[in-house]
């Protein structure tokens, strides 16, 4: 008999050979049926690891998972991209939570989708873009892809899963009276931020993030170290317009960023000026992103004859293909080239 109990214990033991190995110890049980599934189950173990056959892991609730895949991202990405990868994971935790990583099928992404294309922001009061759920989708394509890879799923579920159509992007490109009185009226830091943007072309983010020991003013440039790819760690060669701002925000603090949070001296640097932005052109009557302030950079750039390989590298772009989203030539300036062409062909008859 394999089973038996030792003075003074009220658990029933196992003792019993197994390929040559005793295997003696406790069941940690007291009932002695429950004791023969314990043993039972445990000799299936060793048989199993003995023929190679691998046992099927624990599969986590999706919150968990979403934890181990965030500390894995937090070490192999860059902090821009890790921090956007936590904002697109915010809905699918809300969603998801607690539900196992293995119960999760196609259909329960198909109906994340379907809500959340429902759902309006919070910021804008507009319903959430497509571009929004496809970031979406593709963070949790990322996670299921790596659960594969790990072998704790067998099938990746958003797989076939397929990312929404998604209409072309509208730019809005300021006129030189929106631009005059969006300056007026937005407050610090957003309008020294707007000032920058509007005569540099840098994303929000680099502009946020600016240290004044990367700024050389008496050489009329500053140094992008940190941002998404590697064509955008740049100079930026510096406007007087956009000197100025930079030199007096320098006087003015101390601390390591010249845009600290709450445009207080000594903080960390500024994240996000959404809420400002929002509230300035809701005051003003007209609609447009913060981020138009670049297209409107590059726009502005083309129609002043500006050579697009000069200008993708003033971007921080590694090609031409990323500067066409960016340069909107007017009716008027297209009219004028036509002319041009005009011109030319009637002096060279």
């Amino acid at each position: 008999m394999s089973l038996f109990k030792r003075p003074n214990s009220k658990f029933w033991w196992m003792k019993f050979t197994f390929d040559g190995q005793l295997i003696q110890q406790s069941t940690q049980v007291a009932n002695k049926r429950d004791a023969l599934t314990v043993e039972s189950a445990y000799r299936t173990q060793l048989a199993l690891g003995k023929i190679g056959v691998e046992q099927k892991r624990k599969a986590p609730t999706f919150d968990k998972a979403v934890q181990d895949f965030l500390k894995w991202s937090q070490m192999e990405r860059a902090k821009n991209t890790h921090d956007r990868i936590v904002y697109s994971f915010q809905p699918l935790l809300s969603y998801f939570g607690k539900v196992k990583i293995d119960k999760i099928e196609s259909k329960d992404i198909e109906n994340f989708v379907l809500e959340r294309s429902r759902q309006k922001s919070r910021k804008t009061k507009d319903f959430i873009t497509r571009e929004t759920i496809n970031r979406e989708l593709c963070v949790l394509k990322m996670l299921f892809r790596r659960l594969v890879d790990n072998e704790v799923i067998k099938k990746n579920p958003a797989r076939k899963i397929k990312q929404l159509s998604e209409n072309e992007r509208k730019f809005h490109v300021l006129t030189p009276e929106e631009k005059k009185l969006y300056l007026l009226a937005a407050p610090q830091p957003l309008q020294d931020i707007a000032g920058l943007l509007l005569e540099t072309g840098m994303r929000c983010g680099e502009v946020y993030r600016i240290k004044k020991d990367e700024v050389f003013l008496s050489e009329g440039f500053l140094k992008v170290t940190k941002s998404k790819t590697r064509s955008s760690i740049r100079r930026v060669h510096l406007s007087v317009k956009a000197q100025k701002i930079l030199s007096a925000r320098i006087s003015k603090f101390d601390g390591e960023y010249l845009f600290p949070q709450n445009d207080k001296d000594g903080e960390q640097a500024t994240g996000s000026l959404v809420y400002l932005h929002l509230k300035t052109i809701r005051r003003l009557g007209f609609n447009f992103r913060l981020y138009d302030c670049r297209h409107t950079f590059a726009t502005r750039a083309v129609e002043n004859g500006i050579d697009l390989v000069v200008l993708a590298s003033i971007l921080g772009h590694a090609n031409l293909k990323m500067i066409m989203r960016y340069a909107h030539p007017s009716e008027k300036n297209k009219a004028e080239a036509i002319r041009k062409m005009e011109n030319g062909k009637a002096k060279a008859v």
